[in-house]
């Protein structure tokens, strides 16, 4: 059972129309759909790791100071899917991922990025999909200062089918 507290539902209520797309997950998986809800509105910003473990503590600080899109997908992957991974996108890919077919998505599972607009296809972001083409991802600096924390966002969109490089699932724990 999640503690729905009343500041998620605050955020929930203010980024009601982002969250809409992933609304289903509030009754067929509240932990996934609270998680995100209480991270919406953080910065964008590389975390500090030094004090991780007392979680707490260091997720109070990390929200007020920011995460980054590799750090997002460390926190998700850790506090809902029991796996451990450290590093950045490519980092990530690299030494914990098996690549998978875009077909064989399951909720969890990695999705990496290049650079939008360029020609190189070294991997620079990362996002958690979701369920029906649908992924999580802590966005830019230029997105945060919109105000836009964490983003929801569907593969089916042109922007992210052309930055699309592949997709991975966690197969090596950093224990």
């Amino acid at each position: 059972m999640v503690n729905v507290s009343s500041e998620l539902l605050q955020l929930e209520q203010y980024n009601q129309k982002l969250l809409s797309k992933i609304e289903s997950l509030k009754v067929s998986d509240p932990e996934v759909y609270w998680f995100i809800v209480s991270w919406m509105n953080t910065n964008y910003r590389t975390p500090d790791w030094s004090d991780y473990e007392a979680s707490n503590e260091w997720r109070i600080k990390t929200k007020k100071r920011g995460i980054d899109c590799s750090g997002f997908a460390r926190v998700m992957q850790s506090e809902l899917f029991n796996k451990k991974i450290r590093g950045g996108s490519q980092g990530i890919l690299d030494t914990y991922c098996k690549r998978i077919d875009k077909n064989d998505l399951q909720m969890g599972d990695l999705l990496f990025f290049k650079a939008h607009g360029s020609t190189s296809r070294r991997i620079n972001h990362v996002g958690i999909y979701l369920r029906d083409n649908i992924f999580v991802h802590a966005t830019s600096p230029r997105s945060a200062a919109k105000g836009l924390g964490l983003n929801i966002n569907s593969l089916n969109e042109l922007f992210w089918i052309k930055d699309f490089v592949t997709a991975g699932r966690i197969t090596k724990n950093n224990h």
